[in-house]
């Protein structure tokens, strides 16, 4: 009987700090599978990848949009960076903490929880903001508020400023320097 009374005001509390957390920080950046219920996933994925709504976005034309599509209400550009992985951005500001997001179904996008319907999403999975983030991908790179992801770095210790993935950095011959595979800049060494 005791048992049955902490799990009941346990789930009470998930469901007050839940809830509080949505009022302060509506707003939801990474894999939209961790926060659509399962009943709605397929409709989701259905939209997602119809042809009307495939055409709204550009990886037709080599970008990285997959489509828009409207669901309740809102409209939701859904994005694609090569599949499941995790983006993490340093120096990133959020409401819950969080700097990174894992992506599961080989798509992210920013959802407005409050316009969805009820449920008892995890999103603990995803980055949370008070207002609205400025998410999108260039060039491969994945831009949340400004930041670029982890997985790139600006050529400032070489010469030419350019972001670069860590694929452009290439070590010499000898191995005792690297440098810019974009501007050259850094191969300092000599050969022995």
């Amino acid at each position: 009987m005791m048992k049955k009374i902490i799990d009941k005001i346990s789930a009470h509390l998930r469901q007050r700090m839940h809830d509080q957390v949505l009022a302060a920080a509506p707003w939801y950046v990474g894999d939209p599978c961790y926060i659509i219920p399962d009943d709605d996933w397929q409709a989701f994925c259905d939209a997602t990848f119809s042809e009307e709504n495939q055409k709204r976005g550009d990886r037709h034309e080599g970008g990285h949009v997959d489509s828009v599509i409207n669901w309740h209400g809102q409209e939701i550009t859904i994005w694609s960076n090569g599949g499941d992985g995790t983006w993490g951005f340093h120096g990133l500001k959020s409401a819950n903490g969080k700097t990174s997001f894992g992506v599961d179904a080989g798509i992210f996008c920013v959802i407005n929880l409050n316009d969805l319907p009820s449920h008892e999403a995890e999103i603990s999975d995803g980055i949370l903001f008070t207002d609205e983030p400025d998410l999108y991908v260039e060039d491969g790179c994945v831009y949340l508020n400004g930041e670029h992801d982890d997985a790139h770095m600006t050529c400032d210790n070489f010469q030419c400023g350019r972001l670069i993935d860590p694929s452009e950095v290439l070590s010499c011959g000898n191995g005792c320097c690297e440098g810019c595979d974009n501007c050259g800049h850094g191969w300092e060494c000599e050969e022995e």
